[in-house]
């Protein structure tokens, strides 16, 4: 009995092992594959914090997969997260590193690019000659300006330009070309050769044709804004021309008018060349003078102007008489040769103040001039009778009178 029970004891012992140690081995697999699982999560990125960005492109090419690179000036700073097709867009969702982001302003342009034509194509970060000093931030949505073409994509589009050529018609050409170049290999060589050394010459001339060409689409835009006024003219033109063809006979009489009056124009011209020489000599004097008093001669026609008003009123402008103011004042000593010949010696030019802009109750300044014949003028209080001399001027040569 004593035997039986410890047998039985034994073999409780015995099964409390091995389920220990199974517990112990499937602790250790749930251990290894816990560690392996968290090992895949951070090779993939599920521990690091990423920052979200949006890149629409027309195409993302036939070698972007998720998890490709993103890259700013040749530095890795993320990663494509997620590639979406939307209509004729694609989409792609970038996981950023959001400390490289800082790298990245906010002005930067994206394109696609691959290594080689067969490589695997990243996304590449440009930055701009003047770029923003804010960086680019998360969530921002940003538009690829160009995808690298893939080796396949020129192959498809070479395919469907050869679909659309007509194999009989290739063959034609090829063998007209290959006829039109057989034995003329040297020339071909002399005309490359010459057609490198003008493109070496051209080349340096390049940047002025640049800047030809921008400044010829300025030129372009403006002719395009006067299109209206210059076919308006040309309009205009087409209706002149009419009528000159309609009065062309009118016009043909007009021009014989004129030469005949140009022949007898030039033949009096030339009869009388001297004396017109000696009449336009002699006028340069008084056209000089003329010239240098005009602004008296302007002064004199305005003030004129201005007082013709008065002047009308007084003779006849206001009733049908002319208002005078006459009385007698004693007449001065008779004019005496040599001595009282006038100076003319006034200098300095035309003198108009007062006369245009006067001012009432205001005087205009006075010029002293250098003609005075050598006394101060003075008039005449006295009477001096002279009768003999009245009687001379007044009826001197009547028939019939004698002047004592």
């Amino acid at each position: 009995m004593a035997q039986t029970k410890q047998a039985k004891g034994s073999l409780s012992a015995a099964l409390h092992g091995g389920i220990g140690l199974k517990l112990a081995g499937l602790a250790m697999v749930l251990v290894l594959v816990a560690i392996v699982a968290v090992s895949l999560v951070m090779f993939a990125g599920g521990f690091t914090r990423t920052s979200t960005v949006t890149i629409e492109s027309p195409r993302s090419g036939l070698v972007l997969d998720p998890d490709a690179k993103v890259k700013i000036r040749g530095v890795e700073i993320g990663r494509v997260a997620e590639i979406d097709q939307i209509g004729d867009v694609a989409r792609l969702r970038l996981a950023l590193d959001p400390e490289q982001m800082k790298l990245v302003p906010a002005n930067a342009t994206v394109d696609i690019r691959s290594t080689t034509v067969f490589g695997a194509k990243y996304v590449n970060f440009i930055v701009p000659q003047q770029p923003s000093s804010d960086s680019l931030r998360a969530g921002a949505t940003l538009t690829a300006q160009a995808v690298t073409v893939e080796f396949n994509t020129l192959f498809q589009r070479l395919t469907d330009v050869l679909a659309k050529i007509e194999p009989e018609k290739l063959n034609a050409t090829l063998q007209a070309l290959g006829s039109a170049l057989d034995g003329r290999g040297d020339k071909l060589g002399d005309l490359l050769a010459r057609s490198d050394a003008y493109l070496r010459d051209i080349n340096p001339s390049l940047p002025a044709l640049q800047r030809d060409l921008a400044s010829t689409a300025g030129v372009t835009n403006l002719y395009a804004d006067t299109v209206p006024d210059l076919l308006r003219t040309t309009d205009n033109l087409t209706v002149t021309g009419k009528t000159i063809v309609d009065k062309q006979k009118q016009i043909d009489a007009l021009l014989a008018d004129v030469i005949g009056l140009s022949d007898t124009t030039g033949s009096v011209l030339r009869e009388n060349e001297d004396q017109l020489g000696s009449a336009l000599e002699l006028l340069r004097p008084t056209a000089e003078l003329l010239n240098e008093y005009k602004p008296a001669l302007h002064c004199l026609v305005v003030g004129l102007a201005d007082v013709l008003p008065i002047g009308e009123d007084i003779f006849g402008g206001r009733f049908p008489a002319v208002p005078l103011n006459a009385g007698f004042m004693p007449g001065a000593d008779p004019y005496q040769y040599p001595n009282d010949l006038p100076k003319v010696n006034a200098t300095g030019g035309p003198h108009c103040d007062g006369i245009e802009n006067r001012v009432p109750d205001s005087h205009a300044n006075y010029v002293v001039t250098d003609t005075s014949e050598g006394h101060v003028w003075t008039p005449s209080t006295t009477t001096h009778p002279n009768g003999p001399k009245v009687f001379q001027l007044l009826f001197a040569g009547l028939p019939g009178v004698e002047v004592p």
